[in-house]
């Protein structure tokens, strides 16, 4: 233990933090509850700007067993801290240490907590160098201690170790300490007041490092909000185009029956294509497609195209697409189900094609990428948030990350921020809510400054518009007018197109959301009290004619019974459907015809009955307030936008629950859960079973032609039962296989003594071949899970097992999302990751390659899941005709994640015998590629692989 004198002096809010005696402090645990678990271990360093003071670091006998994913994750094993001293004994020494100095911590209120629980009140405040990296690194990538001490070269030789945590957060705070600094006077003035100190930290750092700030001359352009508001509408400026929208089907010109011919010629093996790109390769597969889409294009017909790995489908699409809006002035929209197949269009493809075309026709095409209104930043509501105090941290953080980026984005699009957990935050600053809706015409805000409609000026003008599947459905639904009437399809990533439109077309509840939309509409100086005085200032009819205050009355009541009654109908839910889930071993309580005449059923029927006219009545006064204001520019948009958002919500509240509870629609299912994360919160939910239909009256039936292509459509060249999904009617069909010699690339290597998934042991020997694929493989390995239990088992074996070694361990959702997960996976030399279902396909890694791909078992349709059971149950043989062709497609799709070019060689591991020995088995073989194929034991398949790799000299 290393010790210093006390320092007693308590700091005040104005003086510069690096005035500021800190410490740095970091402490390890048994868990993360404050209330039941205990330290282990305690590392602080006093410092002064950037003078170290002193370090204090002890171990902690916790007199409890220390979890073995605790000893996985930091390396304290029970021995080290079975003699250490106990808290009663450290506690002491560190209230000393501490001395009354402001703490830094890398989210700093977890220590906080736990020092209070066991006694040492912290009253001098902290700093969080968490919250001051998403404020000086608004589009991160990352803000883990481990990863940003990486990125900026701190010394951080034991991760996970409370000293060495410590020291990383100082020199980490010191860091950012001096980005914050560079922020304009405004910023910190506008952070200053954004909340209370024991709200957001951050706030009582920029009140201190206004202290001895003056504002200059240059910075005179930054407005109230920190914003150079100037440059930001010039940047938004709108070149012509008032409403925003696309534009219609009008053509310049068109093509022959030639067209496919000349497309055809390009691909030749002494084409432009190969005379002009050096690394294009002619195949055979790529060019019968792109004669397939011109032809489609050019007579107006549909079509589905499976192109297997390798074909290099994105080119034969897309040249042919951008040849057809040059000849012709029609617009493409091209549609995707993934945000990096969207940006890898945009930002790599397209310039391959727009040059070529330019050599063909002289035409300089233009491209664009179009999202939903969630994903654009809406300034106006915005700029109405951040200009009041804020209680709630999230929405804090959130504001401040988009402060600090605002003057650099181009585009308002949060995929450009880091938003972690608060991604869903973000929407209630978005463009969500923003008009056209329902019957009110335009925009509430004419722009500029408007993100979304820059984005829809620039689709209008666009020759290839790239939109994902969400916004296509959702457009043709809505008949919004966002993609042009006339406008050709090419959907890619099809497969996912039923998943899409089932999504869009349900509705999830979540109880503690709608009660705080029904708080915001009891607050007396809240939104709704805005929308009345903007309401009021528009009535003419005198103020004894004014119906507005009635309308904001019966809101403001309408809010306050509907949340009573919520509260009685949610909490007979939860425990109805605690009950039920518990009875049937499931996650989810559907609710079917049998639910609905229960007599325990009768009482959420009651209460429902109690709670559907007070959000009728919500509704339609919040429509008639909108109505009132009508669609005249107002300085106050945001409170019109806000309003908007409201009443989208409120109406799906007061539909869905009413399919959900007693007025079911037969296409629907409709479930219950209860959310253990959220505190046993209810969520009620609902999705159609069918969107032939709405597919086909949208999409397929309209006149323009549409390609859909994918690498898993057809079932054994077959597309009957995918083309019935998504309602497309005639249309020309092509299959065409991987160009790759597979027998030579994949080694299929199946462990006929492991047990099935449902045997005892199987846990086990599915940790063992992991252990054995990691010590083998030389490279990358890729491990895919059907459910998160199993990943997390997996995880914690295999954590302990690499201890001390060179390959790197990863795991989707213990170190991000899917894309992020595999971009680390791709920067690692040596290294395994965990996916579960999201990593089954869609991402690629750029420019690496997987070396050993592990099934950890068949990707069968978890059964009680209400939409497979629901669909099932449709089946004359369920099983059979729906759960094996749904697994067999997941099956074809996470093989397809090892051989991804003609370089590449891998092992494929399926740790499931059932491929072997179950009579569907057939279907699961014949679906990928003629492999080399061995039957191995658990004791063989480190041999295997280790031969595997050496033939190859890998």
């Amino acid at each position: 233990m290393v010790r210093a004198k006390s320092t007693n002096e308590v700091q005040t809010a104005a003086t510069h933090p690096l005035e500021e005696t800190l410490v740095a402090l970091d402490l390890e645990t048994t868990g993360v509850d404050a209330h039941k678990d205990r330290v282990i271990e305690v590392g602080a360093v006093k410092f002064r700007g950037h003078e170290e003071i002193a370090q204090f670091a002890v171990m902690v006998n916790p007199r409890m067993d220390i979890p073995q994913f605790v000893t996985n994750l930091t390396g304290i094993k029970q021995s080290d801290v079975d003699f250490a001293p106990e808290w009663q004994q450290v506690a002491p020494e560190l209230e000393e240490f501490i001395g009354g100095c402001r703490l830094v911590g890398h989210q700093v209120s977890f220590d906080v907590n736990f020092l209070r629980r066991n006694g040492i009140d912290v009253d001098s405040g902290s700093y969080d160098t968490l919250e001051m990296a998403r404020l000086a690194l608004p589009r991160g990538p990352e803000f883990g201690l481990e990863r940003l001490s990486r990125r900026f070269g701190i010394g951080h030789d034991s991760p996970h170790r409370a000293l060495s945590d410590a020291i990383a957060t100082k020199e980490l705070f010191l860091l950012m300490l001096a980005e914050i600094e560079q922020l304009p006077t405004q910023i910190l003035r506008r952070l200053s007041g954004l909340a209370s100190a024991d709200v957001w930290s951050t706030s009582g750092l920029a009140r201190g490092l206004m202290a001895s700030r003056r504002e200059s001359a240059s910075e005179a352009r930054f407005g109230a909000y920190g914003i150079d508001e100037d440059a930001l509408s010039a940047k938004l400026s709108i070149d012509g185009v008032a409403s925003g929208y696309v534009r219609g089907d009008e053509s310049e010109g068109e093509t022959d029956s030639e067209f496919p011919n000349r497309v055809d010629a390009m691909f030749a093996e002494d084409g432009l294509l190969a005379r002009t790109f050096p690394m294009f390769e002619a195949r055979g597969g790529q060019r019968e497609m792109a004669h397939a889409v011109a032809t489609s294009l050019v007579n107006g017909t549909n079509a589905i195209i499976e192109a297997g790995t390798g074909i290099g489908k994105t080119l034969a699409y897309l040249i042919p697409a951008a040849m057809y809006a040059s000849e012709t002035g029609s617009q493409i929209v091209v549609s995707t189900n993934t945000i990096n197949l969207q940006e890898q269009l945009l930002d790599k493809d397209f310039a391959v094609v727009r040059d070529a075309v330019r050599r063909v026709t002289g035409h300089e095409l233009v491209a664009a990428q179009l999202k939903g209104r969630g994903n654009y930043l809406c300034y106006r509501r915005w700029a109405d948030a951040i200009g009041q105090q804020q209680s709630d941290p999230a929405n804090v953080r959130v504001l401040a990350q988009c402060l600090t980026w605002l003057n650099t984005t181009d585009v308002g699009d949060s995929a450009e921020l880091a938003l972690s957990f608060d991604t869903g935050r973000f929407r209630q600053f978005s463009a969500e809510g923003c008009p056209p809706s329902h019957n009110r015409p335009g925009y509430p805000c004419k722009g500029p400054p408007c993100f979304m409609l820059k984005a829809r000026s620039r689709a209008h003008a666009a020759d290839v518009v790239i939109v994902n599947h969400s916004l296509l459905i959702r457009d043709r639904i809505n008949e919004t007018g966002i993609v042009a009437e006339g406008a050709a399809l090419i959907i890619d990533e099809a497969h996912h197109l039923q998943a899409v439109a089932t999504d869009q077309l349900g509705f999830w509840i979540r109880e503690s959301v709608l009660m705080e939309d029904l708080d915001s509409l009891a607050d007396p100086s809240g939104l709704m009290q805005r929308l009345a005085s903007l309401a009021a200032s528009r009535n003419s009819g005198g103020e004894a004619l004014n119906p507005v205050p009635e309308w904001l009355e019966t809101v403001a009541q309408s809010a306050r019974r509907a949340r009573q009654h919520s509260r009685l109908m949610f909490g007979v839910l939860q425990e109805y459907t605690s009950e039920e889930t518990r009875r049937q071993g499931s996650r989810e309580m559907r609710i079917l015809g049998k639910t609905r005449i229960d007599p325990d059923w009768r009482p959420v029927v009651e209460h429902w009955a109690e709670l559907a006219p007070e959000l009728t009545r919500i509704v339609s006064s919040i429509n008639r307030m909108l109505a009132a204001v009508g669609d005249e520019g107002d300085s106050d948009d945001a409170t019109v936008i806000n309003a908007s958002a409201l009443l989208e919500a409120f109406t799906e509240y007061r539909i869905g629950l009413e399919g959900a509870i007693e007025n079911p629609d037969a296409n629907y299912v409709y479930w219950t859960q209860v959310n253990e994360r959220r505190n046993l919160e209810v969520e009620v939910r609902g999705a159609p079973l069918d969107v032939s239909e709405v597919l086909n009256e949208g999409l397929f039936s309209q006149d323009r032609p549409t390609v859909l292509t994918g690498a898993t459509l057809s079932r054994r060249g077959d597309f009957t039962r995918f083309a019935g999904d998504i309602g497309i009617g005639d249309r020309e069909e092509l299959v065409l296989s991987s160009p790759f010699n597979f027998e030579r690339a994949a080694l299929v290597l199946v462990p006929e003594d492991i047990p099935e998934p449902n045997e005892p042991g199987y846990a086990e020997a599915v940790s063992q071949m992991l252990r054995a694929v990691c010590d083998t493989t030389v490279g990358r390995t890729l491990a895919l899970f059907t459910a998160n239990s199993a990943l997390n088992r997996a995880h914690q074996d295999l954590h302990q097992h690499l201890s001390g070694s060179t390959t790197e361990l990863l795991a989707q959702g213990r170190d991000g999302p899917a894309a992020r997960v595999l971009r680390l996976l791709n920067e690692s030399e040596q290294a395994i990751a965990l996916g579960s279902m999201a990593m089954w396909e869609g991402i690629d890694l750029e420019d690496a390659s997987i070396k050993s791909l592990v099934m950890t078992r068949l990707p069968f349709p978890v059964p009680t899941n209400p939409i497979h059971a629901s669909r099932s149950e449709r089946m004359d043989n369920p099983f059979v005709d729906y759960m094996v062709p749904e697994a067999v497609m997941k099956f074809r799709q996470g093989f397809g994640r090892l051989i991804r070019s003609h370089a590449d060689r891998g092992v494929f591991v399926i740790l499931d015998r059932r491929i072997l020995t179950k009579r569907y088995a057939t279907e699961f073989q014949k679906s990928i590629p003629s492999c080399t194929v061995r039957r191995v034991t658990l004791g063989t398949l480190s041999d295997y692989i280790a031969r595997w790799q050496q033939h190859l000299n890998v």
